[in-house]
């Protein structure tokens, strides 16, 4: 097969429509789940009169109980297929959200929150990895680095969009509107998903082999049944490897992107203000996020071209150099550098850790590795948020610390990585 084959943009009609699909997903997985969850406790503390650090508290417990919907929905997946399992779990996931507007308690705040991430999970981090390496078991890197670029497209659009909302028409509203729009999308899903090329005619990576019978590997898929069951995983090195190696760098990842505006108002704050330093750096969050944009093409252009597991060693080493900038901040030339650093990092995780469950374990073992690898690496990172707040509160609000320790957790990550294998364990076409 020549190479070209493997790094260019043909996914055909039907490809490119899977793969503005999976964008989808993920934006709305990271708006409802990810980026507005430092939005909600001051905008619910407004509206009903709660205690806005207590609702901020109840996001991690929320959070770490959602991820078990990995699990779950992962082993469903296998059995109902994408569209099925995404659809429907978008109607719940919409129906939730109009509920969680009218959340005016913090009991109702917690358990409507975790039902809603429990839920998530299904479409966010299962559907799109699960539909990307269905449809693109070999050109994966350059499908997922175009489909991830819906989550940083979040964080440059959704709590903008939120907060004028909100202004506008009241939390209620706003919280009707998005959930009957997610709803909308569920029932979308029906009619426009195929859980596999063969479905409509196509071939996987849109590239045709040989003498292949569509139908027959249609009906092979579809029938197939994973040897990866829950315990022989749990036994398996690689498996860990991969998911350990990916949510400590996911850890990092969430580390340096909730923080990164305090951490901006910390240096700009003395020269300039607070009001206008928050602004700033505000603004610089923004561009990241664009920046993520082309980041989430790069690192799947570079997994193409030097294969999964160098090009996640580079993302590792890229976050390294971005805290090392952040912690030497004070230089202005510096803090734009690091803009772009962590711009780009935002970009590569969804892409790098699917692809690399993909190489290990194949396209017909994916979705038993991936039903233990997402929820895992989700788990590690949703450790972030309580381990800064620990070494920022021993540093006195100094940031040298926690950036040192997550340099720490970076290079952990990486040496996990260089440790998974380079063959495919899983049945190969």
């Amino acid at each position: 097969m020549d190479s070209k084959q493997l790094t260019n943009n043909r996914f055909g009609k039907w490809g490119w429509s899977m793969i503005i699909y999976t964008l989808l997903l993920y934006y709305i997985y990271a708006g409802l789940c990810v980026d507005s969850m430092n939005l909600y406790p001051d905008v619910f503390a407004g509206m009903y009169g709660m205690d806005r650090n207590l609702l901020l508290g109840l996001a991690t417990p929320a959070g770490v109980i959602g991820v078990l919907g990995g699990v779950v929905f992962g082993h469903i997946c296998m059995k109902t297929g994408v569209r099925l399992m995404s659809g429907i779990s978008l109607i719940i996931a919409g129906i939730l959200y109009i509920i969680f507007g009218f959340a005016s308690t913090p009991v109702l705040y917690l358990i409507v929150l975790t039902a809603l991430c429990f839920v998530a999970n299904a479409f966010g981090l299962i559907s799109t990895a699960t539909l990307m390496g269905n449809w693109f078991p070999r050109k994966k890197g350059i499908a997922l680095g175009w489909a991830t670029m819906g989550a940083p497209l979040a964080t440059a659009t959704f709590v903008a969009l939120l907060s004028t909302l909100y202004g506008a028409i009241g939390l209620p509203m706003t919280s009707a509107g998005v959930g009957i729009v997610v709803m909308l999308m569920g029932i979308i899903t029906f009619f426009w998903v195929k859980d596999y090329p063969e479905e409509v005619g196509v071939y996987p990576d849109n590239i045709k082999e040989g003498g292949e019978q569509l139908s027959a590997q249609l009906n092979e898929m579809k029938s197939y049944k994973s040897s990866f069951t829950v315990g022989r995983l749990l036994r398996d090195k690689d498996m860990w490897l991969i998911a350990v190696g990916f949510g400590l760098l996911w850890m990092v990842t969430v580390g340096i992107v909730s923080q990164f505006v305090p951490r901006m108002i910390s240096v700009w704050a003395p020269a300039m203000g607070a009001e206008a330093a928050q602004g700033k750096a505000m603004l610089m969050l923004t561009v990241a996020a664009l920046i993520g944009l082309v980041g989430s093409y790069f690192w799947g252009w570079l997994d193409q071209k030097v294969g999964t597991k160098p090009a996640s060693c580079v993302y590792s080493l890229s976050y390294i150099a971005a805290l090392l900038l952040l912690i030497f901040a004070q230089v202005e030339i510096l803090i734009y550098i690091a803009v772009l650093f962590v711009g780009f990092g935002i970009g590569g995780l969804l892409n790098l850790m699917p692809s690399l469950v993909i190489s290990v374990y194949g396209r017909h073992d994916f979705q038993a590795a991936n039903s233990l690898v997402s929820p895992i690496a989700s788990l590690l990172q949703k450790a972030a948020f309580a381990l800064m707040a620990v070494l920022l509160t021993i540093s006195n609000g100094d940031y040298t610390l926690p950036y040192a320790v997550f340099i720490g957790v970076d290079v952990l990550g990486l040496i996990l990585l260089l440790c998974v294998t380079n063959q495919c364990k899983g049945r190969q076409d």
